[in-house]
């Protein structure tokens, strides 16, 4: 009698917990646990953002849009570095848990200030988000060539197509910041900017007037006079170069 005791105990010890082991019918996975194919999350990478290059914008059907978020969230899981980046990107460019992406490259960027980031903060800015341009500025500090130049030419741009929007985040740093970011501007990409951009921009200062705008055309003028020194020297170490060689041969 008590062995026979000991097997329906056992018997209900273990059809509990079964029980409790068990999924409860009609519940689903997390969506976050999903298995998600890598070809699909590398395809979806290369589909958006061909040979890893940032589109400026993104037009996509209802469904396209749905099946990219759903990758480009596995990419973010997944991924670390530049496609990290690019996921965090594509999200923010398809308006999906936007400030959350956005202060993600906004640290990256404070953080590292390389021109990859740079170029996907800039290309949000072009689709209409003004705050990143305030960061654009803060985030010179000529450490990383590419982003250097990549920024003094954007900065050229601004003053040229956008020069209130400019003027307004410059007028957020002290005089002497603001004349070194205007100098750079001036500088370009290291060579100066053309003449016709130059005349642009400089009246664009002088319609627009006041302290900021005036200490600004100082800085825009001497950059491109030190950018265009660079190039004159640089040609001159070009030829120089040239004419040893045919020297030797």
């Amino acid at each position: 009698m008590r062995s026979r005791l000991c097997v329906v105990v056992h018997l209900i010890v273990i059809v509990v917990l079964c029980g409790c082991y068990a999924p409860v019918s009609g519940q689903s996975t997390p969506a976050s646990h999903k298995v998600v194919n890598p070809e699909d999350t590398e395809g979806i990478l290369h589909q958006l953002a061909p040979e890893d290059v940032p589109p400026h914008a993104l037009a996509l059907k209802p469904a396209e849009r749905t099946r990219a978020i759903r990758l480009l969230k596995a990419v973010k899981r997944d991924e670390t570095g530049w496609h990290r980046q690019l996921a965090v990107y594509l999200l923010a460019s398809l308006g999906q848990d936007y400030e959350h992406n956005r202060d993600e490259l906004l640290r990256v960027w404070r953080k590292d200030g390389d021109d990859g980031t740079m170029e996907l903060l800039i290309g949000l800015y072009e689709q209409g988000h003004k705050e990143f341009l305030q960061p654009l500025l803060a985030g010179y500090n000529g450490w990383n060539a590419a982003a250097s130049e990549g920024l003094g030419g954007f900065y050229g741009n601004q003053l040229e197509k956008n020069p209130q929007d400019f003027l307004a985040a410059l007028a957020t740093f002290s005089p002497r910041r603001q004349l070194f970011l205007c100098t750079k501007a001036g500088e370009a990409d290291g060579g100066g900017i053309n003449p016709k951009t130059e005349r642009k921009v400089l009246t664009n200062l002088k319609n627009i007037g006041g302290e900021v705008a005036d200490r600004c055309a100082r800085g825009v003028r001497a950059g491109n006079r030190a950018g265009e020194q660079a190039t004159e020297e640089e040609q001159k170490e070009i030829q120089k170069e040239a004419q040893e060689k045919q020297k030797k041969k």
